[in-house]
């Protein structure tokens, strides 16, 4: 595999890593129509500027303008509702690694709507990467642990739509052409628009917000390491190299998270943690090698 795909897609795990757990203390304050809002409009200020400086800006046809449209609904509009939703119910730590499934399930749709050829390899990483994600979880979900069923069942449908966008839709549009940066462009306004609408619902409909200026700051952080930095350098590399190839790496996200939620939020994880963290790794390391 191309060994700068491979270091493109670690380092926006990393990126959106550090974006899902700033994220914890993102909601700690400020209300989730807010943070949600301000996110992809702080976005825009780094892409837009990036897009013309570099000249990158190149649209394709309305169809697959059509698709970057839909990928903005479904991945940072809605994946990150539930995303957002799940992580004010459960621990950083927690809701990553569930929402962080979207390997498997971006493997799966690789091969069943590219036509990429299945690889015995790459469905065994996904496989660890998933498996990994569950022991990281602290505790087992039972019907009757609400707290965590209401934080699990958003995070895992998170993740399912994210592994979905990030490969398909993605892959799809930049094979015909698209540049990275376009379709950056198109999905994260489809999101600025989505929940802005959403923002405006709210307040016709009195909803009280609340956005401290320290929180602000949080949401123009995770804007720049989420929605600008991990994406330009996720779909740079999915120029590059297969998208069901790419797709377990991605799923070192779940030791990435795992890691900065205890540096930076002191969480303290169960010895289930561990066998978590190695299943990941074996996942992303069996991919990078054998892939």
């Amino acid at each position: 595999m191309n060994a700068l795909a491979i270091f493109l897609a670690i380092a926006a795990a990393i990126f959106w890593a550090l974006t899902q757990v700033l994220t914890k203390t993102g909601l700690q304050r400020m209300d989730l129509i807010s943070y949600a809002s301000f996110r992809p409009l702080f976005a825009l200020l780094f892409i837009v500027p990036y897009g013309l400086f570099a000249s990158e800006f190149h649209f394709v046809g309305p169809n697959f303008i059509g698709v970057a449209i839909l990928s903005g609904i479904i991945d940072p509009f809605i994946g990150s509702l539930l995303y957002f939703f799940a992580i004010k119910k459960s621990s950083a730590h927690e809701t990553a690694s569930l929402a962080n499934t979207a390997p498997f399930w971006g493997v799966v749709t690789a091969v069943l709507f590219l036509g990429e050829r299945p690889r015995p390899v790459v469905f065994i990483a996904a496989i660890l990467v998933v498996s990994g994600a569950y022991f990281l979880v602290t505790r087992r979900v039972t019907p009757s642990t609400n707290h965590s069923l209401w934080g699990t069942l958003p995070a895992l449908g998170a993740g399912v739509l994210w592994g979905v966008t990030e490969t398909v839709p993605a892959k799809y549009c930049l094979n015909q052409g698209m540049s990275p940066v376009s379709y950056l462009l198109i999905m994260v306004s489809t999101a600025a628009v989505s929940w802005n609408l959403v923002a405006l619902f709210a307040k016709n409909h009195h909803f009280r917000f609340n956005y401290p200026w320290r929180d602000i700051g949080v949401a123009m952080l995770t804007a720049f390491t989420g929605f600008f930095l991990g994406w330009v350098l996720w779909l740079t590399g999915l120029q590059m190299a297969p998208a069901s190839l790419l797709a377990p790496i991605r799923g070192s996200m779940t030791l990435f998270a795992f890691l900065l939620s205890i540096v930076l939020l002191r969480e303290r994880p169960t010895r289930r943690s561990a066998l978590g963290v190695f299943l990941t790794f074996g996942g992303v390391f069996l991919v990078s090698i054998l892939g």
